[in-house]
C-alpha cells in the first residue's frame, strides 16, 4: 500500500469566524468556517442547539463541478457529515442551550474546498473537527429584569467535544489499495471505500462506491489503516489546535 498523501492543519485562519481551520491532504485543500448566532430551540428539543454543516464545490476548485446551485455532490457530503456526527454524538447539542425553550446557539459550519484533488470526504471531516476545536462561544445570559440578552464580547468559552472522528479514504483498483488517493488515483478505481473511526479501536460509518465486490483481505486492510492512520489524522489535528 502506498503512503497516504501529506495531511497539514491550520487552525484559526478566519478572523470573521468564531472557529475555523483550513486542511491541505496532498492536492486537496478544504476551508472551514463556523458562525455562532443564537436562535429560539426547536419546541420538541427545548434544550438543545443546532449544528448544520454545508459543503461548497465550486467551478473554481475543480473542473468537474459547475456553477449554480449546490450539486449532488456536495449535497451528498453534507448529509453525510451530518450523519456522522450524529452516529459518533461528536457534540452534546445540550451545551449549546443557554436558556431552555428561550434560546441557544445554532453553529453554521460552512466548509469550502478551495482546490479539489480527491479524499474530499477524509479532508472535509477533518476540516469541521478542528474548526469546532478551535470554536469559542460568547458568555451570553438573558436579563432577569428586562429580558434582554446579553451578550459579552470580553470573554468566550470552547466547545467540549465526546471524541475526534477521524475519515480515512480509500481507493481499490486491481486488488491494490491506495490510502488517501488522489483525484487520479480516484478516477481510475474500481471502487472507493472511506471508513470513519472513532478511536484506536472502533469505526463509526463505513462507505462504498463503485459496483466491484471487495474481498474481505481487502476491507480488512482498510479497517486497519482506517484505525491506525485516523490515530495520525487525530494527533495531528491535536498539535494544530494545542498551538493556535
Amino acid at each position: 500500500m502506498a503512503d497516504p498523501q501529506p495531511f497539514v492543519v491550520n487552525v484559526g485562519p478566519v478572523g470573521t469566524a468564531d472557529g475555523s481551520s483550513l486542511v491541505r491532504l496532498g492536492g486537496t485543500c478544504v476551508l472551514c468556517g463556523i458562525k455562532a448566532e443564537l436562535t429560539t430551540p426547536a419546541v420538541n428539543q427545548p434544550d438543545e442547539g443546532y449544528l448544520v454543516a454545508n459543503v461548497n464545490l465550486s467551478a473554481m476548485c475543480s473542473s468537474s463541478f459547475r456553477t449554480g446551485p449546490p450539486n449532488e455532490e456536495a449535497q451528498s457530503l453534507s448529509q453525510w457529515l451530518h450523519d456522522v456526527w450524529t452516529e459518533c454524538e461528536l457534540l452534546d447539542v445540550k451545551q449549546l442551550c443557554i436558556s431552555p425553550g428561550k434560546l441557544c446557539w445554532v453553529l453554521y459550519a460552512d466548509i469550502t474546498c478551495l482546490n479539489y484533488d480527491g479524499s474530499l470526504q477524509q479532508a472535509c471531516l477533518a476540516a469541521l473537527v478542528a474548526a469546532l476545536r478551535n470554536l469559542r462561544l460568547p458568555s451570553v445570559e438573558i436579563s432577569e429584569e428586562t429580558q434582554r440578552v446579553v451578550r459579552s464580547s470580553d470573554s468566550s468559552q470552547p466547545v467540549s467535544l465526546k471524541c475526534i472522528p477521524t475519515s480515512v479514504s480509500f481507493a481499490v483498483a486491481s486488488d491494490k489499495l491506495v490510502c488517501s488517493p488522489c483525484g487520479e488515483e480516484e478516477r481510475i478505481a474500481s471502487a472507493l471505500v472511506n471508513m470513519v473511526a472513532i478511536d484506536q479501536e472502533r469505526l463509526c460509518a463505513i462507505t462504498k462506491q463503485g459496483g466491484k465486490s471487495i474481498s474481505q483481505s481487502i476491507l480488512r486492510q482498510c479497517y486497519e489503516q482506517a484505525l491506525a492512520h485516523g490515530e495520525e489524522i487525530r494527533r495531528t489535528i491535536n498539535v494544530a489546535c494545542s498551538q493556535a
